[in-house]
C-alpha cells in the first residue's frame, strides 16, 4: 500500500480481527513512526488518528518498553546512545553496551531479591543512573528515581508510603542521608552504590560494578527469563514531586502511559526522528528529563549527550562539538542563548551572516526545540523561528507523562502554550480549571500503588484537575490565567510549594502571616506581615532590632528548606491582606496574583539587583544572590568589617583585602591577578582554577566543579600573601558540593604546599612531583598555576622545588610563562643543586 491513510484503514481492520500478526503490527509500530511516514499523512487531523490507533496495537500485541529497546538495538546495535564528556572527548556508550549492562543490572537485583523488587536511586545524573532506571523500565522491576534535594525526613517519609528493597546511592552526602532516613523505620533496606570510593563504607551492601562483573551472560539470561512479567498497565514506577503539603507527592505510571506517550508525542513533532541527538541536562527524576529526553531518545533511536553541567558557559562549547538537532530546556536557558548570540551579532548585516553566527554557538544541525515551566519571551521564539529553529513553548505536569499542550511547530502565538497533544482530551470545569483526560494519565499513589494496575482509557472515565484555571479559544489554543493549586516553579524550572516554606511560620511569635513570592524568578522572597500585638514585638522599640529578630526566625527556616525553597530577602508589610481588595478568598487563602499585584513595588524592590556589592579600596566585591540561597542565610547575613566578609550565621569569614602588588587582591588565602576591580565571589566558587588550594575560600562557600566557566577579569596568576595564614599540619577535608575524589585529593595536597610549615609542605611536593603528569588537562593547569604561586613562598627551599618540577617533571613547560612569576618575586628560585 502507498497511500499512508489506507495503511491507517488496514491496521483498523486488523486490530478488530481476534487473530493477529504481531510481526505484521510491531513492524507498523516500528515503520510508521518515522518522518517519512508522519509528514506523508499531510494533517494534523490524519496524525492524531495514527496516534489513537498506535494506542491500539500497543495493547493489542503487548509492546513494552523493553520490545521498544529492543527494535533500536535491533536496528543499531552499535549507534551512540548516550555520548558523556571526557577531559579531551566524549565517550560512546552504544545501544548495545547499554542493553547488556541493563541485563546484568536487572539480572544482580532479581538474584537478591526475586520476587516482586523495587528499588530507589537516589543519584545525580550519570550514565550508570539512566542505566539502572533503563533496566528497571525494561524488566519488570519497579522503580522510582528521587529528587536528589530530598533530605532525610523526606526521604523516611517515602519508605514509609513504599517498601523499597534497595537504594542507589553515588556519594557519601547521599549514603548519610539515606542511612538517616533508614534508621527512622523498621524495614531493612539493602544500600547500592555506584562509587567505588564508599564501597567499603560499613553500612554500603553492595558496589554496584563489582556485582554486576560477577554475574555470566549465561546466568543473567536465566535469572531474567525466569522473572514474573507484568502487565502492560501494571504500575511500573512512582515519581514523587514536591507537594503543596509539604510533603512528597506520589505519581504511578505504567509502562503503557510511558510508552504511548511517545507514539502521542511523535504525532505532534512529525519532522522529529532521523539521527536525532539531544544535549539533556534535565534531571532524571524530572518529568521531561526522564521521558521527553532519556525514553524519547530512545523512541526516535537517537544519541543523548549528558550535559552533566547545565551552565550557559558549558553548554556553549557542548553545542558546537556535538551538533545537537533538539534541545529541551527551561526558559532561562533559552533566553541565555538568545543573549549570547545577540551580543555576538555586532557587524552583521545579513541573515546569513546571522545564521553563521548562530551556528558558531548552537552548532549547525539545531532545529527544533521546547520551552516549558515558566514565561519567555515572544521575542525569543519569534527569532529562533526566523532563523530555522522551532521553538515549542508548552505546559506539562508529572500526572501527564510530561506535555499536556504544545503549541505548533513554527505556529508560535503569543501567551499561548499550545493545542492539547495527540491522545489528550482537555476540558474546563465551571471555575475555569483545566481537566484532563488521556492514555498517558499516571495515578496518584493512594489510587496506585507498585501492586496495582492503571485503567486505560476506554475502561474508566477518569478526569485530573490540574489546578490552573485556563481559556481555550476556538482554534484550541490553551492559555493559563491562574492558578487554584498553591504551587509554582522558578525561572529553573523547579517545582516549589509555597506554604512548604509559609508553615515554617505558622505560629511563630511576632508573625500573623507570610507569603512567599518566587514564580518564574531566580529565588525566592518573603512578605511578612508582623502581629504588633504579640508581646515579643511590642516589646521591641527599635526598629533595627525589630529587623534583626525576623532575621534570625527566616534564617533558622532556611536551615530546613532545600536551596531552592529558600529565602533570600524579606520585607516587612504595614498592613494584612484583606478579602475586600481581593487578597483573600471566604475562606481565607491566598489570590497569589492579586497580592503580587497589589504589593507590586515592594515586591519588586527585593529583586533590584541579582546580586550585593561589598567595597574595599576602590575593589567591589559581588556575592550573588542564588550563593546567598545556597548558603541558606539572607543577604543581610553577609557583612564586611575589617578587611573580611563574615557569615553572620556560621561565623566563617574569608579575608577580603587589596594587595601592596598591583593588579593583585587577596581573597582568602591567595592573592589573585585581576584586570580591572571586580571580584565575583560566584564565579570563584565555581571555576576549580580559581578556588582550588584555597582553605578559606572552600570553607565559606559550597562549591562546583566547572572547568568551562570563563575566568573572564581574573587570570590564572596568582600568589601567597605577605602576610598569608599557615594551617601547621593540615588534615584531609572534604569539599562542599564537590564529589569528584580526585579533585578532592588535589586539593588537599595543593593546600598542604601552599599553606602548611616547610616540612609538610616539601614532603607533599615530592609526592606531587611522582604524580605530575596522571592528571587530565585542566588539573595539570592549575597544578601548573599552584606551583607558580610558590615564587612568593618566603622558604627559597620550597621555591627551587616548585621551579624544578615546572621545568623538569612537565613535559609542555612553556618558559615564557613560568620564568616571569619567579623573576617579578623578586625572591631566589634555583640554588646550585638545582642548577646541576
Amino acid at each position: 500500500i502507498n497511500n499512508t491513510t489506507e495503511i491507517l484503514d488496514e491496521i483498523d481492520k486488523t486490530l478488530k480481527r481476534k487473530k493477529v500478526d504481531k510481526n505484521l503490527l510491531e513492524n507498523f509500530l516500528n515503520y510508521s513512526r518515522r518522518p517519512e511516514f508522519l509528514q506523508a499523512l499531510q494533517n494534523e487531523e490524519n496524525r492524531r488518528r495514527w496516534a489513537e490507533i498506535t494506542t491500539k496495537v500497543i495493547r493489542k500485541i503487548d509492546f513494552n518498553f523493553h520490545s521498544l529497546f529492543l527494535q533500536r538495538l535491533k536496528e543499531h546495535p552499535g549507534k551512540a546512545l548516550f555520548l558523556e564528556k571526557t577531559t579531551t572527548n566524549y565517550r560512546k556508550w552504544t545501544y548495545r553496551q547499554i542493553y547488556a549492562h541493563a541485563k546484568e543490572i536487572a539480572a544482580f537485583i532479581y538474584k537478591i531479591k526475586p520476587d516482586n523488587p523495587k528499588a530507589l536511586i537516589f543519584m545525580d545524573n550519570s550514565i550508570e543512573t539512566a542505566t539502572i532506571d533503563l533496566a528497571c523500565l525494561m524488566f519488570d522491576i519497579f522503580d522510582t528515581p528521587l529528587n536528589v534535594h530530598f533530605n532525610a525526613d523526606q526521604l523516611a517519609y517515602i519508605f514509609e508510603k513504599i517498601h523499597y528493597d534497595f537504594v542507589f546511592i553515588d556519594n557519601y552526602e547521599k549514603l548519610q542521608i539515606v542511612k538517616k532516613a533508614i534508621s527512622k523505620k523498621r524495614d531493612k533496606i539493602k544500600i547500592i552504590t555506584t562509587n567505588a570510593q564508599i564501597a567499603d563504607n560499613e553500612n554500603v551492601d553492595f558496589y554496584l560494578t563489582k556485582e554486576c562483573k560477577k554475574i555470566t551472560k549465561n546466568e543473567a539470561v536465566n535469572i531474567l527469563d525466569e522473572r514474573e512479567r507484568k502487565a502492560l498497565n501494571h504500575v511500573a514506577t512512582t515519581m514523587f514531586t514536591s507537594g503543596s503539603t509539604g510533603f512528597p507527592k506520589g505519581v504511578s505510571f505504567s509502562i503503557y502511559n510511558i510508552v504511548s506517550k511517545r507514539f502521542c508525542r511523535a504525532a505532534a513533532l512529525p519532522e522529529v526522528g532521523n539521527d536525532e541527538v539531544f544535549v539533556c541536562y534535565l534531571p532524571l527524576f524530572h518529568t521531561f528529563g526522564r521521558y521527553l529526553e532519556l525514553t524519547g531518545t530512545i523512541f526516535w533511536g537517537g544519541t543523548y549527550v549528558m550535559a552533566n553541567n547545565p551552565s550557559i558557559s558549558s553548554l556553549s562549547k557542548i553545542f558546537p562539538q556535538v551538533n545537537p538537532t533538539g534541545f529541551i530546556s527551561v526558559p532561562v536557558r533559552w533566553q541565555q542563548f538568545y543573549d549570547k548570540i545577540i551580543s555576538s551579532l555586532e557587524g552583521t548585516e545579513t541573515d546569513e551572516e546571522v545564521k553563521q553566527k548562530m551556528e558558531k554557538i548552537l552548532g549547525t544541525r539545531l532545529y527544533w526545540g521546547l520551552s516549558a515551566a515558566g514565561y519567555l519571551d515572544p521575542k525569543v521564539f519569534r527569532f529562533f523561528h526566523k532563523y530555522g529553529i522551532s521553538l515549542n513553548s508548552g505546559f506539562g505536569m508529572t500526572e501527564a507523562t510530561g506535555g499536556i499542550t504544545m503549541t505548533k511547530p513554527f505556529e508560535y502565538i503569543e501567551n499561548s502554550v499550545g493545542v492539547p497533544l495527540p491522545g489528550m482530551q482537555t476540558r474546563l470545569k465551571e471555575n475555569g480549571e483545566l481537566e484532563i483526560k488521556s492514555h498517558y494519565l499516571a495515578r496518584y499513589l493512594e489510587d496506585a500503588g507498585p501492586n496495582d494496575v492503571i485503567p486505560y482509557p476506554e475502561d474508566e472515565d477518569y478526569w485530573l484537575a490540574t489546578g490552573d484555571v485556563f481559556t481555550i479559544s476556538e482554534d484550541r489554543h490553551h492559555r493559563i490565567i491562574d492558578r487554584v493549586k498553591d504551587i509554582y516553579k522558578n525561572n529553573k524550572g523547579q517545582t516549589i510549594s509555597p506554604r512548604i516554606t509559609e508553615s515554617k511560620f505558622d505560629g511563630v511569635p511576632g508573625i500573623k502571616r507570610t507569603f512567599l513570592v518566587g514564580d518564574g524568578r531566580p529565588y525566592n522572597v518573603l512578605l511578612i506581615v508582623p502581629d504588633n500585638s504579640d508581646p515579643v514585638l511590642s516589646a521591641i522599640d527599635d526598629s533595627k532590632n525589630k529587623y534583626e529578630y525576623f532575621r534570625q526566625i527566616v534564617t533558622a527556616a532556611n536551615t530546613e528548606l532545600a536551596p531552592y525553597e529558600r529565602v533570600v530577602n524579606f520585607a516587612l508589610l504595614d498592613r494584612d491582606f484583606s478579602a475586600e481588595k481581593g487578597e483573600l478568598t471566604p475562606k481565607g487563602s491566598y489570590k497569589r496574583k492579586n497580592i503580587e499585584k497589589n504589593f507590586k513595588s515592594i515586591i519588586e524592590s527585593l529583586y533590584q539587583k541579582d546580586y550585593i556589592v561589598f567595597e574595599v579600596k576602590g575593589y567591589k566585591i559581588t556575592i550573588p544572590r542564588w550563593l546567598i540561597r545556597d548558603l541558606g542565610i539572607l543577604e543581610t547575613d553577609i557583612t564586611l568589617q575589617k578587611n573580611e566578609l563574615i557569615n553572620k550565621v556560621s561565623k566563617k569569614k574569608l579575608r577580603v583585602e587589596k594587595c601592596k602588588k598591583e593588579n593583585y587582591f587577596i581573597i582568602g588565602d591567595l592573592a589573585y591577578h585581576v584586570t580591572d576591580k571586580k571580584i565575583d565571589l560566584g564565579r570563584m566558587v565555581h571555576q576549580p582554577k580559581l578556588w582550588i588550594a584555597n582553605p578559606q575560600l572552600t570553607a565559606f562557600a559550597p562549591l562546583k566543579s566547572n572547568f568551562d566557566l570563563p575566568l573572564k577579569n581574573f587570570t590564572t596568576q596568582m600568589c601567597l600573601p605577605e602576610k598569608r595564614k599557615i594551617y601547621n599540619d593540615t588534615a584531609f577535608h572534604t569539599l562542599q558540593g564537590i564529589d569528584d575524589a580526585e579533585l578532592i585529593f588535589l586539593d588537599n595536597l595543593l593546600s598542604a604546599i601552599l599553606h602548611d610549615n616547610e616540612e609538610i609542605a616539601l614532603k607533599n611536593l615530592h609526592s606531587l612531583e611522582n604524580i605530575f603528569n596522571t592528571y587530565n588537562r585542566n588539573k595539570i593547569e592549575v597544578v601548573k598555576d599552584r606551583l607558580a604561586a610558590l615564587s612568593c613562598h618566603p622558604s627559597e627551599q620550597i621555591r627551587v622545588a616548585a621551579y624544578t618540577i615546572l621545568i623538569t617533571v612537565d613535559p609542555n613547560a612553556d618558559f615564557s610563562k613560568i620564568l616571569p612569576s619567579f623573576i617579578n618575586s623578586g625572591k631566589t628560585f634555583l640554588n646550585e643543586e638545582a642548577i646541576k
